[in-house]
């Protein structure tokens, strides 16, 4: 008889496993946002769950019926790899390691978002989330909420925040054209988002994804003359906005810092773009020593002492996620990440368009980022991706039919 009740309870369980992990996610989401303690926290929620509800057991079939999670599985089965040489403690390992366990994440989360209304859940906690972001950030800069503004009016980094901002405004430009009953809501929240980014927080990573999506979005739903009055449109309000915006000085020095950099005899610069130039060509020297595995997995920081002597900034990590992982792993390393990248393309095509044309812009907003900021090792904006990925990417393996107005 107990036999019979435990197995009846487990089985329940198991039927209730995607609503109990998507309400799990929904949850994580959120906290990636706003504190990295709960993210924390969450993520081992998560992993336990998926374990204790025998998701494991599905691992196989997910890296078959999902290739991104089987290049993400690669990529991170790699730096145990890299963990076998190098100069790196086992400390340094260990935790360049557990940087990098998002990737494994992505396998984990797919499994609980096959459902579509599962996935609409999610995407409400991504809403929620981003809607809260900019209320404190604009909270912040008008005096009302006062906390302290290490990098500006925001929860968050500057960069981070950033990136919030630009892939929401993206996500609410197709929402709006849905033109479904909430067209207008959207539009509100695209025109608070974007002035938010380009206005009050000024994050240059973001503007830069933003472009790149508002050019994306154009080819994505208008057709040759939409295309082209929505760049020149576009063109239009970043000319008025460098030349007549004091928002924009940010922009003037990264553009002057760039020139510096590119004169015969490169100048060098104390500006965080300034010392990315810096990071980048000691980091290529040191592709450069070990161009096939790399110095092994923890080394970064340590090799780039050595080959950095007198400069005036160490680096932990170089602000670009290629170099990183050159750096440690070489071309074993870069193989899978660029497959990985390739394969969210490729696959991008066969998911129904609504998640297709939102893959398609998480895509390009983690290209962006990869060159100038290291978003898999970091922590908040890795978990993020992991989980934006696998929010877009469920629906590839799974029955339902999007209807247009369901994202």
């Amino acid at each position: 008889m107990q036999t019979l009740v435990f197995h009846n309870l487990s089985d329940r369980i198991q039927a209730r496993a995607p609503v109990y992990g998507a309400c799990f996610i929904s949850l994580f989401l959120i906290a990636i946002y706003f504190s990295t303690a709960l993210a924390i926290i969450l993520s081992g929620v998560i992993g336990l769950f998926w374990l204790l509800t025998g998701q494991f057991f599905t691992l196989a079939r997910i890296l078959k019926e999902y290739p991104i999670a089987a290049w993400s599985l690669l990529l991170f089965i790699c730096f145990f790899v890299g963990s076998a040489y190098g100069n790196a403690s086992i400390k340094e390992t260990f935790v360049i390691i557990s940087k990098y366990r998002e990737l494994f994440f992505i396998p984990v989360l797919i499994p609980f978002l096959k459902k579509n209304p599962h996935r609409n859940w999610v995407w409400l906690a991504f809403t929620v989330a981003s809607v809260l972001s900019f209320s404190i950030s604009y909270l912040m800069s008008l005096g009302i909420l006062d906390m302290t503004e290490i990098h500006g009016p925001s929860w968050k980094s500057r960069i981070t925040h950033s990136l919030f901002m630009a892939f929401f405004a993206f996500y609410c430009m197709h929402k709006a054209y849905n033109d479904n009953r909430f067209s207008t809501l959207y539009v509100v929240m695209f025109l608070l988002s974007a002035y938010n980014l380009f206005f009050i927080v000024e994050g240059r990573s973001g503007q830069l994804i933003a472009v790149a999506l508002v050019a994306l979005f154009a080819l994505q739903r208008f057709k040759i003359k939409g295309r082209i009055l929505t760049i020149l449109g576009f063109a239009v309000f970043m000319g008025l906005f460098l030349n007549f915006s004091d928002k924009s000085s940010r922009i003037h020095e990264g553009i002057a810092n760039t020139k510096a950099y590119m004169k015969e005899h490169p100048e060098q610069t104390d500006s965080s773009m300034g010392q990315r130039y810096t990071f980048w060509h000691y980091s290529l020297k040191l592709m450069a020593e070990k161009p096939f595995i790399g110095h092994g997995t923890g080394s970064f920081a340590q090799e780039y002492q050595r080959v950095a002597k007198g400069e005036h900034f160490m680096a932990q990590h170089p602000h670009n996620e290629f170099l990183l992982i050159g750096v440690q792993l070489g071309i074993m390393g870069l193989i899978p990440y660029f497959g990985f990248l390739v394969s969210l393309f490729y696959y991008s095509l066969k998911l129904p368009d609504q998640d297709k044309w939102l893959a398609q812009g998480l895509l390009v907003s983690l290209v962006i980022i990869s060159l100038v900021n290291t978003p898999i090792f970091d922590h908040t904006e890795g978990h993020w991706f992991a989980c934006m990925i696998a929010l877009c990417f469920a629906s590839l393996g799974s029955d339902d039919k999007i209807l247009k107005e369901d994202i």
